[in-house]
């Protein structure tokens, strides 16, 4: 029987979490032939967490990951969290011909031409199912799908923003919406990387690289977060729009002459964005709620498709791990070759061409003229109103709401800029994309 042997690297709450599903699966991998051991094991408090996971005196303990390829490995398991760590430790093993199972979404982003550069050069496997939405087996679908064309992807994948969101809907102040997120773990004390919608442009990248071949690198995604949005852009939304904000991850995708879901010789034309947008109440991703996330996706084959499940929590990140490990001992023993690819080719659709139509929430003052400043500055950008609300003036002034016609980002961007340079507008506004 095929022996094995699994190293990981960082025991905090995913690290923890996957050991114990695999000591507790131990039997399934049997059923493959093979016996998997945990052969050794970093963190920084090691003899803490070894002893916590009643791991025996075999397996070996070390604070220093790099000290892991010393035992020889046949797998190494990177759940450190960070960049350079991580980067130094992934890329040795892999050119040493290891093989890696990562849940770090931040590492593939960044790093994906050097981590495909390791492995097609030493033949290392690379498995990276936990990176993007948790425990929904989204990459090994995307693999599945190569009959198809990938034609527009829009992703939840950011649990907390989610949970914010679909709290504030039930009538929580955002603020005590995001504490609740906080309190349960879903969100970082500093939350910032998952509201203003760093995380999921990083989540983004790894889905357009996967998909493309090429390397989407996360800083040429077009991003916003959620921290302009107010309760009463969500109160608006559902009663006079019939709508609901979500913060979407966006992948549009002109393939041209190509065709499948891998890279042909013709660079594939891709859009990529992270915004908050005004989703219908109607539609599959409006009903994601709490800490969900889910991929809706257009093929050209299976037409429309949507995968769904909880993105956030170390249960189904350790989940993904496990998962990934028992795809790769099954391919080990099946005498698999790794997988090659030719690395695709990828244009990226500058922001500013994308088309949309918008959700605008301004805060003028009470005077004569403004509203009509507001409509000459958009039509002379060639930008045409669907809809405008004006309510009664407040202490602050008036707050203004209105939809636009599908319309250029650029264009859209450019009158914007001159509507806030404005005497008579607010500095502080809301912005949405409303999907059509």
């Amino acid at each position: 029987m095929r022996r094995i042997r699994i190293a990981v690297a960082g025991l905090g709450v995913v690290g923890r979490r996957a050991v114990r599903l695999l000591k507790s699966n131990r039997q399934k991998f049997l059923g493959l032939g093979a016996r998997v051991e945990l052969a050794a094991v970093a963190d920084r408090e090691v003899t803490r967490e070894a002893r916590a996971l009643g791991l025996g005196p075999s397996v070996f303990r070390t604070r220093d990951p790099q000290e892991l390829l010393a035992r020889e490995p046949d797998v190494v398991v990177e759940l450190l969290g960070g960049l350079e760590a991580p980067r130094s430790l992934v890329l040795e093993a892999l050119r040493k011909g290891r093989h890696v199972v990562t849940a770090n979404k931040r590492l593939l982003a960044h790093c994906w031409e050097e981590l495909q550069e390791a492995r097609a050069s030493s033949g290392g496997r690379l498995y990276f199912e936990a990176s993007v939405a948790g425990g929904i087996p989204l990459l090994q679908s995307l693999e599945s799908l190569s009959a198809n064309r990938i034609e527009a992807l829009y992703g939840i994948l950011n649990g907390t923003t989610n949970y914010v969101l679909s709290r504030a809907e039930e009538g929580a102040p955002l603020p005590e919406a995001l504490a609740e997120a906080q309190g349960l773990g879903l969100a970082e004390k500093d939350p910032s990387l998952d509201l203003s919608g760093q995380d999921t442009a990083q989540k983004l990248s790894v889905l357009a690289s996967l998909v493309t071949g090429a390397w989407v690198r996360p800083e040429g995604i077009a991003r916003q977060g959620i921290t302009q949005i107010e309760s009463e852009d969500l109160e608006f939304a559902r009663a006079r729009l019939g709508r609901t904000p979500r913060l979407l991850g966006v992948l549009s995708l002109d393939w041209g002459r190509a065709r499948g879901l891998w890279p042909s010789p013709k660079a594939v034309r891709v859009e990529a964005h992270v915004f908050p947008t005004l989703v219908p109440l109607g539609h599959p991703l409006a009903g994601v709620r709490r800490e969900y996330n889910a991929v809706f996706l257009k093929t050209s084959e299976a037409a429309d498709l949507m995968f769904y499940g909880k993105g956030a929590g170390p249960g189904p990140a350790a989940s993904a791990v496990v998962g990934d490990i028992f795809l790769l001992a099954r391919d080990l023993l099946s005498g698999l070759p790794a997988q090659r690819r030719e690395p695709g080719r990828a244009v990226l659709r500058p922001i500013d061409e994308s088309l949309s139509c918008f959700y605008l929430r301004l805060l003028a003052r009470d005077r004569p003229g403004v509203l009509a400043r507001i409509a000459s500055a958009l039509a002379r950008r060639g930008v045409s109103i669907a809809s405008i609300h004006q309510s009664q003036a407040g202490g602050n002034g008036v707050p203004i709401i209105l939809t636009t016609h599908p319309t250029s980002h650029g264009r859209f961007r450019r009158a914007l800029s001159e509507i806030l340079g404005l005497g008579s507008v607010a500095r502080r506004h809301t912005v949405m994309r409303i999907l059509a």
